[in-house]
This record gives C-alpha cells, structure tokens and sequence, in this order.
C-alpha cells in the first residue's frame, strides 16, 4: 500500500506543478486568451492558486518523505482536493464538461492519498 501511496503522491505532484508554473508565470494577457480571467478581472487569485498548487507539490511528497511534520502530506493532498471541487464547480459554471472527467479522478486520487495517509499517521 505505501509504494501505491508514494506513486499516487509523485503522480499528484507532476500532474500539479506544470499548471502551478503556469498560473505563477504566464501574464494577464495570457490568462486573458485562455479565458481563465475577464479583461477587468484580477490575476492576484490566479497567481494564488498557483503558489498553493506549488506548496501543495512540494508538501505532497516532502514531509512524508523526511518524517519532519509529516502530517502535512495529507493535509496537502487533501488541499489539493479542495482545489479540485473548486475545479469542478468553475467548470461546471462554464459550461466545460470536457475537464470534469480528469478533475474528478484527480479528486478521487487526492482523496484516496488524503485518507490512507491519515489513516497512517493514526496507527
């Protein structure tokens, strides 16, 4: 069960951190094009998003890993789940369905490391 655990949590990371770049280094503009924001809209919660998407990366594997404060490796994957219903709902407002499949397996993934991981820690 741990080396599933550690294959989901890399998998979490990897699946986490290209779009975190993205929302920490792409301009408004960009953001603009991309529809994730209006022209009037602020980029600051998008930038957020993106620097908790980072910490969530880093918090997903590192505490586990060096058994400093590992609790922090299910409350990550358990942000990251909160990130994805939050996903959910965005996408659901606008009408694209097409995301909901890989945000809902990313929910369940990020679920299932929240709970097994706390379920650790416990014993």
């Amino acid at each position: 069960m741990n080396t599933m655990l550690w294959i989901l949590q890399v998998c979490l990371a990897v699946v986490f951190i290209v779009p975190g770049f993205g929302k920490i280094a792409s301009s408004k503009q960009q953001h603009i094009a991309d529809g994730h924001i209006k022209p009037d809209g602020s980029i600051v919660p998008i930038r957020i998003l993106g620097i908790l998407e980072w910490l969530g990366c880093i918090g997903i594997i590192l505490p586990w890993l060096s058994g400093i404060s590992p609790v922090l490796t299910p409350i990550a994957a358990s942000g990251f789940s909160a990130i994805m219903v939050g996903g959910l709902i965005v996408h659901i407002q606008k009408k694209e369905y097409k995301m909901l499949p890989l945000l809902l397996t990313i929910l369940l993934v990020s679920t299932f490391v929240a709970y097994f991981r706390f379920r650790q820690l416990s014993n």
